[in-house]
């Protein structure tokens, strides 16, 4: 085309803006026939969206949350921040549904009512987590009462991050037993110590590989079944003690010998020195982790002038353990 001519260039010029005004105007008065457009005036697609949290303060998000929307069979997952959407769904009346391990589920009951946007904010509480369990014997021979007497220990640490745990207690449907542990401050553990008494039972060889549950019970009297542990051995003899005893007079560093102890499964010793006094006995010493190919110890710092006893322990790597009976001495 020749645009020599001015005119005939103004006039294609214009020409050309006003086309593209026409198709721009036809354009924006198309109809919206994509259904999953919202500006579509027949549009029936709605949504959810919503924030998955902690239940104790300060909240925090949850990730990695799976939420069910129900009836649509839709799962999808909570964001690093808690955060959720479900989009383009039916408005039907239905239920989300919040999953994930270590915590309670949460359901919700979803009614649209006439809403095509909906969004929620989720406080799932935290299931107790049992960190550790400790479950062990202990015999002790003695002289009065004469025989030995037995008892199971029970140490469980417990982690509550929601802060709303009410109470701990141990469980043996073997021995229709059920009783709550004590909370101990120093160790931040919970304790109990049960006897054959406790347990109904004649002999403590009984409790051998039955299980223990762990039970948390929180403010709310919902109870979790956290964990178990079985009892793995109960240590019968004992140490036979060589010297002293029989209230020999030792010097003030006396040396302490035994009889060699013998088994089929790793152990150690451990050693005891209290005052002889029927009052008011007084622990002076004590050793741990006294080699099972030791037979004697030698007192190093010197015992004051007093009636003294003393007895060894046989304790297993499971902290089961077995006392020997005392034997007396006399420093002078």
């Amino acid at each position: 085309m020749n645009f020599g001519d001015k005119n005939n260039f103004k006039k294609f010029f214009f020409g050309t803006l006003l086309l593209f005004f026409c198709i721009s105007a036809i354009s924006c008065n198309a109809p919206r026939n994509n259904p999953l457009d919202p500006a579509n005036p027949n549009y029936s697609y709605v949504s959810i969206s919503g924030t998955v949290q902690t239940f104790s303060v300060p909240y925090t998000g949850i990730a990695g949350v799976s939420v069910y929307w129900q009836p649509g069979n839709i799962v999808v997952s909570s964001d690093a921040n808690g955060n959720f959407v479900i989009s383009n769904i039916k408005p039907v009346d239905g239920k989300l549904i919040f999953q994930k391990n270590g915590f309670l589920s949460d359901t919700i009951n979803v009614a649209w009512n006439n809403m095509q946007k909906l969004s929620y904010q989720i406080n799932l509480n935290q299931i107790p987590q049992l960190d550790s369990i400790l479950i062990y014997t202990v015999v002790i021979n003695q002289f009065s009462p004469p025989g030995q007497t037995y008892q199971l220990f029970i140490n469980a640490k417990i982690s509550d991050k929601d802060n709303d745990l009410d109470s701990v207690f141990v469980q043996s449907t073997d021995l229709n037993l059920k009783k709550t542990l004590s909370f101990d401050v120093t160790s931040k553990t919970y304790q109990t110590t049960l006897t054959t008494q406790d347990m109904n039972i004649s002999d403590i060889e009984q409790t051998i590989g039955l299980n223990f549950n762990i039970i948390a019970k929180d403010i709310f009297g919902r109870e979790f079944p956290v964990g178990s542990e079985k009892v793995t051995r109960v240590i019968k003899n004992g140490i036979l003690i060589q010297s002293p005893a029989n209230d020999t007079t030792v010097t003030s560093t006396p040396l302490l010998t035994w009889q060699r102890f013998t088994s089929g499964y790793p152990f150690t010793y451990m050693i005891q020195v209290y005052t002889n006094d029927f009052a008011n006995s007084q622990l002076v010493l004590q050793k741990n982790g006294v080699s099972s190919d030791s037979v004697s110890y030698q007192i190093t710092s010197p015992l004051a002038v007093k009636n003294y006893y003393w007895v060894i322990w046989i304790v297993d790597q499971f902290q089961n353990s077995s006392r020997s009976l005392p034997a007396t001495f006399r420093v002078q």
